[in-house]
């Protein structure tokens, strides 16, 4: 027989490929793991290790340090003098700006300890205090966006000097310490912030008693008017003739009490003050993924650091307590929430930090104009930091270590199984497969909280959060699980590039594939400059380990114990930054108003999200296991089970009285000058969380009759006291027969002629006064009272036109306002603008009515309820 060139071609090539699949049969039969080799015991031991990391990670977050009393040196942070501060602060009870207890009764507690200070300090240091008022007008964009216009706010000012520092040049060399001692209506404040004007006093107590003189000055500040939109700092920034020599801050805030405080912002610029914290604080807990949290709005609050940052021209850092944020702005937030050990662990942590800065050099040097530096500690107990360039090394070198570790397993591959392009096929079929699995698994989770949502079961977690373990992560980790082995089945049975992954080989397809998805998010997150990108960074680094255990020839089971060793440090991180999340995010979904997302969809893609972050590392080992079906079905079995539990037992009731639900419950006047004024008397209860009001139709049942919706009157005709209608779009109204206590006479008029008038506003009333202005068309230019003028910063849209919030605020005895306000307008219509002028009564003898104070108490003893007394009127001009 005759073979011809092409015939000739066809057999060898069909010799070749017989020879290379006889050759991958006796791999795959005598140097790799079969498929289903993987025992479901090392699964569930695997599992049990994912679970101990979160336990490590919860001791890491309850261990706080032995508080000291005054047998300590004196130069030593003493929590014992500390929470005396605390206590004597609290006693005189809620303290609004504006009232006697603020204005009066606490400044007079804060001079008795500064001249407690004075009688301290060595003998190579000097003391000094004043207390000040000053006025003042601003404009930020907190929340919606507002504008401030304050009258004699009231702060108390301390001073440390080193001797003779007083004969020295004035120059921008001071540190200063910074907290507030004003609270909202009926909040004793122990936690915000009294406990933070604890720390700073007792911080410069012990400053004070050093031995050796000081080589800067540190001003401490206690502000009178934080939570009035942060006046006070505003106050002392502008004013006070020591705020010229401040370069940098620390400022110490809270949203929660007790625990541990956390470094939540920091710069914007002098990253060395991070490098100092870094190696001097004893007690590390900071995150620029919590700075990126904060600064995206997620979490509506903020603080002194945007005074200091914008109005001083200033670098610094920002503290925050957030454990046991169920007592944050209520009646329960006394000094007994705050352990003597919460205030010994900040203490030493300010204290060490401020010694740090004040002994630097660079704090007498020009500002370092450079960006805050990707930072996070370790388990509390060392900070990682790198400045931008290191950063973008550190990233560089971790892609490059993935692209490495990729291209030697496909040489591996290449030299004992496939070549190298067909293995690279394989890795990514299995990324596909694990962004459908972990996909598969947050949508599981979030199917959950809809299911409890419509049910009527909102914020089951509340007051247990352990739900969310078997609500929310364990659908997340099942499905996630489901869907891996189901789709990667489906690839090995259809005769693709997955069909030839088996055994060890799956296990390598599926860790390629995982550091494969760290990096793209690395590179993607790099790319954006989010610093928080650090979570995913630690994600690359069992990339290393494997590339060691190619190099070193360790394969079978010895490899993957290496690869489960080098996930241990990022599961553990993933499991403490994820337990700060849930403490942070947990008790804010009870303030969270009607946001667009349910909070309990909210709190599913989180936790969703942490959980198959964390356990990740074991897809591979689940996908090559014999029968993890069996964990599979325990799992919704378990969710199932919670959800029946959730819906028909008293388990789903969301509140206790340790983690109340808060309602705030306005009594109104609210008066509308039109053709044919009128007056409406009213209860306004705003929605502040999913379950309002329809939790207390039992001890309220006439609110279950109040509207919920409103749009033909300036924000909602209602009584918004700060600017957070994007925050809580609607409220409650409840018919009211007797009349609030407080009284606003008010006037408006637009003068002048053309396109551009003037809005001039007649105001006397209570210490707080909010003004809402929204042209027909066009803007306000600005604001004018007095000698001060503001530009107003424009807020969220009314029926297409702008709106804008001005806060009026004087903290003496009420003097009248008058307001003047250039309207520039686009068209030539007789309306002008609508007005909204409330006056609230927020403390003192006009704060109740006797109607208002009856309705008050028959709220549930799981509820958190405040409210004041406000005199709202309707202008259309």
């Amino acid at each position: 027989m005759v073979l011809t060139s092409k015939s000739i071609y066809i057999a060898q090539y069909l010799e070749r490929n017989i020879k290379t699949y006889k050759m991958d049969a006796e791999v795959v039969k005598e140097n790799v793991w079969q498929a289903g080799s993987v025992r479901t015991r090392w699964v569930v031991l695997a599992a049990l290790c994912s679970c101990v990391a979160v336990l490590v990670a919860a001791v890491c977050d309850q261990t706080l340090p032995t508080p000291l009393d005054r047998s300590a040196p004196k130069d030593r942070f003493i929590a014992e003098i500390a929470y005396e501060h605390l206590v004597n602060l609290t006693s005189i009870g809620p303290r609004v700006a504006g009232s006697y207890e603020n204005e009066v009764a606490a400044v007079k507690v804060l001079v008795n300890a500064a001249r407690g200070i004075q009688s301290a300090a060595s003998a190579h240091n000097r003391v000094e205090f004043d207390v000040f008022r000053a006025s003042g007008a601003f404009s930020l964009t907190f929340i919606d966006g507002m504008s401030n216009i304050y009258r004699d706010v009231q702060s108390v000012v301390i001073r440390v000097r080193g001797a003779g520092g007083e004969s020295r040049p004035t120059r921008r060399s001071a540190l200063l310490l910074n907290c507030h001692y004003d609270t909202v209506p009926d909040s004793p404040g122990a936690s915000d912030d009294g406990a933070g004007c604890a720390v700073v006093l007792e911080t410069l107590r012990a400053l004070a008693a050093s031995p050796h003189p000081l080589r800067h000055d540190v001003v401490a500040l206690l502000n009178g008017a934080e939570e009035n939109i942060m006046q006070a700092s505003h106050a002392f920034v502008t004013t006070h003739r020591w705020a010229k020599s401040l370069r940098a801050f620390i400022n110490i805030e809270a949203c929660g009490a007790g625990g541990r405080e956390v470094l939540f912002q920091a710069g914007p610029n002098d990253p060395w003050m991070l490098e100092v914290y870094a190696g001097a604080v004893p007690h590390p807990f900071a995150s620029s993924l919590a700075q990126e949290l904060f600064e995206s709005g997620l979490i509506p609050a903020d603080t002194d650091f945007r005074i200091f940052r914008d109005f001083a021209n200033i670098s610094g850092v920002d503290l925050a307590w957030n454990s046991n944020g169920y007592v944050y702005h209520t009646s329960l937030d006394t000094a007994d929430k705050v352990p003597r050990a919460t205030l010994q662990r900040t203490g030493d942590n300010v204290l060490a930090l401020a010694h740090g800065l004040l002994s630097n050099e660079r704090l007498e040097a020009a500002a370092e104009r450079t960006r805050a530096p990707v930072y996070f500690d370790v388990v509390g107990r060392v900070v990682i930091l790198a400045r931008a360039p290191a950063a973008f090394v550190a990233t560089i070198l971790a892609l490059a270590t993935v692209v490495l570790k990729l291209y030697l397993s496909a040489t591996q591959a290449k030299q004992l199984y496939i070549p190298r392009m067909r293995w690279m096929r394989v890795v990514g079929r299995a990324l596909l497969s694990v962004t459908l699995a972990q996909c598969c698994g947050l949508a599981a989770s979030i199917a959950v909280a809809l299911l409890l949502h419509v049910s009527g079961a909102r914020l089951a977690f509340y007051s247990r959060p352990w739900l969310l373990i078997p609500l929310y992560s364990v659908p997340a980790v099942v499905a996630s699980w489901w869907d891996a082995r189901l789709t990667w089945g489906k690839a090995q049975r259809g005769g693709g590039v997955a069909t030839i992954a088996r055994g060890e080989w799956t296990l390598r397809a599926w860790h390629d594939a995982l550091c494969s998805a760290a990096a793209i998010l690395l590179a993607a997150g790099a790319s954006f400059g989010l610093r928080s990108a650090f979570v995913v960074f630690l994600w690359t680094l069992p990339a290393s380990a494997d590339v060691i255990c190619v190099l070193l020839g360790v394969h079978g089971a010895p490899r993957v114990v290496c690869g489960a060793f080098a996930a241990a440090l990022p599961a553990l991180q993933t499991a403490y930054l994820a337990l700060a999340s849930l403490n942070m995010f947990v008790p804010v979904m009870g303030r969270a108003g009607t946001s667009a997302l349910p909070p309990d969809v909210i709190m599913a893609v989180l936790v969703g999200a942490l959980t198959l972050t964390l356990f990740s590392w074991m897809l591979p080992l689940v996908v090559a296991a014999k029968q993890p079906q069996k964990l599979i079905r325990l799992g919704w079995a378990v969710t199932l089970s919670t959800v029946v539990l959730v819906l028909c037992t008293p388990l789903g009731f969301p509140y206790s009285e340790t983690r109340p639900q808060r309602f705030m419950v306005f009594h109104t006047r609210r008066t509308e000058h039109s053709h044919t004024p009128r007056d409406t008397l009213l209860y306004w209860v705003p929605a502040l969380d999913a379950n309002t009001p329809q939790s207390v139709y039992a001890h309220v049942p006439e609110v279950a009759y109040a509207p919920a919706t409103c749009y033909d009157k300036l924000y909602c005709g209602a009584p918004y006291y700060l600017p957070v209608i994007s925050l809580v779009a609607h409220g409650h109204e409840l018919p009211a027969l007797e009349e609030p206590k407080t009284s606003l006479n008010a006037s408006a008029e637009v003068i002048g002629e053309g396109p551009t008038r003037d809005l001039k506003l007649k105001l006397h009333g209570p210490n707080h006064i909010v003004v809402i202005l929204s042209p027909v068309t066009g803007s306000i230019s600005w604001c004018q009272t007095g000698e001060f003028q503001i530009i107003p910063q424009p807020g969220p849209q009314w029926q297409n036109r702008q709106t804008y919030f001005v806060s009026l605020h004087d903290a003496l005895s009420p003097a009248p306002w008058e307001l003047l306000c250039r309207i520039e307008s686009h068209g030539n219509g007789s309306k002008w603008v609508d007005i909204s002028v409330a006056g609230h009564s927020m403390s003192g003898a006009l704060k109740h009515s006797d109607a208002h104070a009856q309705l008050l108490s028959r709220f549930p003893n799981w509820s958190a309820v405040t409210g004041w007394g406000v005199h709202l009127h309707l202008f259309s001009l």
